[in-house]
């Protein structure tokens, strides 16, 4: 029985998908320099963590986009709610035994799930309204997001204050702890999708899978609006991750690790308001434009960090997250029309390029061992020139805005 005749409640189930994976992101990037102290890494190996998260979006997206072009989203949709919901148990359960290979591994089953739904949930939310209202809807979702990841780094103090509070010491347990709520968050979602009518959407191809992903492949615009995005992911981990390192670190900011781990919610806040004030205005602005500045912007910001080490570059860092607010709708929403017809593989490769949470960071971090933190930021520096010079080639030759 439906019992939840919202109009837009299919919008509402994939904000609140949007909302839980942002929060997931942000507190899994948030442990990486507790992981580092725990187990005596250096900045390399402690990059072990966010790379075992993102390595699933390379084996687990074209799996779920093939089983989406065959059997429809909404389908696809469940059965992933419900590998979300077992994979955060199997993290929890895992997490517990704080052993470095066994962290690991709940961190790839937990991270699989995660993958797939966003394979579902990314085209589904511009697939459900109409061409001109893809760009603004994909904006309310990413907006969800932020405020996921904006609650992230809140969500994780708070675990760990209260379960101090009740002796529960171990960073393992307070771990563990988060993954189960996240678990029952899951489940919420699931039994909510049960009571509200989703529309299912198959994607309509002429051609059969995997030639429609050669035929993708072949997509010049396509692939490099792609590895726009792949370089976009990877600036928005690095500046969630090594900005806490900078506030922490005596050398720069000198706040501590745990100051620096609730001030980094500002990156996530400052996010969050680009993303609502897009969503509220966007359709007024040209999206290559505001594109273009957001990423001078970040890049002034990337050299400043390079050229100065005082605190006050820390909090200049955070204003990136601004910077970076409108990047992703805009991207994505271009990015999938370049697909055109091979939608679902096109989804499914965009969620691939989340890899660059793998890359970018381990080359900063390879630079931090090598040079210093503050040499790092020519990595972000570049990796915001290349998105310029790549979006700029495809965009150049069109007459109007995506939005």
């Amino acid at each position: 029985m439906r019992v939840f005749p919202l109009k837009d409640a299919p919008l509402v189930l994939l904000s609140l998908i949007f909302f839980i994976w942002g929060l997931i992101t942000v507190s899994s990037n948030s442990l990486i320099p507790y992981y580092k102290e725990a187990f005596g890494l250096d900045y390399k190996m402690a990059m072990l963590f966010p790379m075992a998260f993102f390595i699933t979006r390379v084996t687990v997206s074209l799996p779920t986009s093939f089983v989406m072009a065959k059997i429809g989203y909404k389908r696809t949709l469940k059965y992933c709610l419900l590998w979300c919901v077992l994979g955060c148990l199997v993290m929890a359960y895992l997490v517990r035994s704080q052993d470095l290979v066994l962290t690991l591994l709940g961190i790839l089953l937990m991270a699989s799930g995660l993958s797939a739904i966003q394979v579902v949930s990314s085209p589904y939310v511009s697939l459900l309204s109409t061409p001109d209202k893809s760009v603004i809807r994909q904006s309310i979702a990413t907006a969800s997001n932020s405020i996921g990841t904006v609650l992230g780094p809140l969500v994780l103090s708070a675990v760990v204050v209260i379960a101090t509070s009740y002796q529960i010491d171990s960073t393992a347990e307070q771990v563990s702890i988060l993954f189960l709520l996240i678990a029952l968050f899951f489940l919420g979602l699931l039994v909510f999708f049960q009571r509200i009518d989703v529309p299912d959407i198959k994607p309509k191809q002429l051609t059969g899978f995997w030639r429609g992903l050669l035929t993708l492949l072949k997509n010049r615009p396509f692939l490099k609006l792609a590895l726009v995005l792949l370089l976009y992911i990877g600036v928005e981990v690095s500046f969630g991750t090594f900005t806490i390192t900078y506030l922490a670190d005596d050398k720069y900011g000198g706040l501590g690790l745990i100051s620096a781990t609730q001030v980094i919610a500002a990156y996530w806040v400052f996010m969050f308001i680009g993303r609502l004030l897009f969503a509220k205005f966007g359709h007024r602005l040209n999206s290559h434009t505001l594109f273009l500045c957001s990423c001078l912007v970040a890049i002034a910001i990337s050299i400043v960090a390079l050229l100065f080490d005082h605190l006050w570059s820390g909090y200049l860092m955070l204003m990136v997250g601004l910077c970076n607010s409108t990047l992703y709708p805009i991207i994505y929403a271009q990015a999938l029309q370049a697909a055109g017809k091979q939608s679902s593989q096109g989804a499914a490769v965009l969620i691939m390029c989340s890899i660059g949470g793998i890359v970018l960071p381990f080359v900063q971090a390879s630079l931090i061992d090598a040079f210093t933190l503050s040499m790092s930021y020519v990595a972000p520096a570049l990796a915001y020139i290349g998105m310029v010079v790549l979006y700029w080639s495809v965009v150049k030759h069109q007459d109007k805005s995506i939005a």
